[in-house]
């Protein structure tokens, strides 16, 4: 690509990014792109969207909680366990 998709300027070979305009070339911009939606994936809100958007959403939400928990230690696993108890048994005692 010897030019901007953009302003039409003449790229030099080096260049990935257009000094005038700003737009990047169109494989660098597909790249960009597509790491930009990898990384979403990877966040709380990408994780929701991705939920939601299911058609199973008991299943989806059961399969995140299973890669969510296959990451944590066994310690961890416990702790959660045992702090949920303990809210549970704090709900109890008050009704």
């Amino acid at each position: 690509m010897n030019e901007c998709p953009s302003c039409g300027r003449q790229r030099q070979n080096s260049e990935l990014k257009c000094p005038e305009c700003g737009s990047y070339y169109s494989k660098l911009a597909t790249i960009i792109a597509e790491q930009e939606a990898i990384e979403e994936s990877r966040t709380f809100r990408g994780r929701c969207k991705r939920i939601l958007s299911s058609e199973n959403i008991k299943n989806e939400l059961l399969t995140e909680l299973n890669i969510i928990k296959s990451g944590l230690s066994k310690k961890s696993v416990f702790t959660l366990y045992l702090i949920l108890a303990f809210v549970f048994a704090l709900v109890l005692s008050v009704l």
